[in-house]
């Protein structure tokens, strides 16, 4: 753990995070920023808190759907806690490394491979990016109606091509796979990695629609408690497209769970709707102590607790 943490790559990303975090607060009247926060109603705020932990909770059911397809057998307790862990880790460092740290942990418990784990993890990110993207342009036509930023276009225009793409490099793997010579480390790992790609089919893949579509969505509920917190009464459907674009965010691996990345264009999603700079600070403040100053804190705990009983 501590190679990962302590080496160039992720200082440096911490380094451009508090620059850009720095550079977004640096303009900004302090005292009057405390002032806001400290009017926050923390009966809204906890609902917030409590949603975004429900929509953990149903990602790591969807994935032990998927291990149990892979005959890897965890209780739901044990599921969440790696999923968790594996998000403390991303909270952490750069190119979603907790993802493989994920297939690490789920090595040293039940001794499976980590190439076909992180076959499951290809297809839980694929029916995330899906999901998040469709809820993204819905709610985002209802939040602005006719006029949807340019910008925001954009992105759900290349988010939809990486879709695209996707299908297509996992069908590229099973090809390489087919044309590997027997017996060879890369076709043992590729198969092993087909083998996680095929724990999807069509007996479980109605469930894992759906439970990738509430979870997502009741995610985006955080932000519409965070808002009542703070007494800004706003849409839930803009509600929902704040929470899930600063959420597709956290997917560019340049800075630890996009910090610095999710902070800026935060900014600029709550300035579409007139809210003064200080106040969009609040926002993003209270936001991330539920969505990383959380994590990073409850993670570590677990992490330490979970390495100690693999021993």
């Amino acid at each position: 753990m501590k190679n990962l943490v302590l080496n160039k790559k992720t200082v440096f990303s911490f380094l451009i995070s508090l620059a850009i975090i720095f550079y977004i607060f640096s303009s900004v009247d302090i005292q009057y920023l405390i002032l806001t926060l400290n009017r926050t109603n923390f009966f809204y705020f906890f609902f917030a808190f409590l949603c975004f932990y429900m929509s953990i909770l149903i990602k790591s059911y969807r994935w032990k759907l998927l291990l149990s397809n892979l005959k890897i057998s965890l209780s739901l307790k044990e599921t969440f806690i790696i999923f968790y862990i594996s998000m403390f880790v991303n909270s952490i460092t750069p190119a979603k490394l907790g993802d493989v740290y994920r297939a690490y942990l789920l090595k040293k418990k039940k001794d499976s491979s980590m190439s076909s784990v992180l076959g499951t993890i290809f297809i839980e990110r694929f029916f995330d990016l899906v999901t998040m993207l469709s809820l993204i342009s819905v709610s985002g036509y209802l939040a602005f109606k006719s006029y949807i930023p340019e910008a925001i276009k954009n992105a759900i225009q290349y988010g939809f091509i990486i879709i695209t793409l996707l299908p297509i490099l996992a069908f590229l793997i099973i090809l390489i796979n087919k044309k590997t010579a027997k017996k060879n480390l890369l076709y043992t790992i590729l198969l092993n990695f087909e083998k996680g790609l095929r724990t999807i089919n069509l007996n479980i893949l109605p469930i894992i629609i759906l439970l990738s579509i509430l979870a997502w969505l009741i995610e985006g509920l955080t932000f519409y408690f965070i808002f009542l917190s703070l007494n800004i009464n706003l849409s839930l459907a803009f509600s929902i497209f704040t929470d899930l674009s600063s959420s597709l965010l956290t997917a560019i691996p340049f800075t630890p769970s996009g910090l610095g990345i999710v902070e800026y264009s935060l900014l600029y999603i709550l300035s579409l709707k007139s809210i003064p700079k200080v106040l969009a600070l609040a926002i993003i403040i209270l936001y991330r102590l539920i969505s990383y100053l959380s994590i990073i804190l409850f993670g570590s705990l677990l992490n330490t607790l979970f390495l100690r009983k693999l021993r």
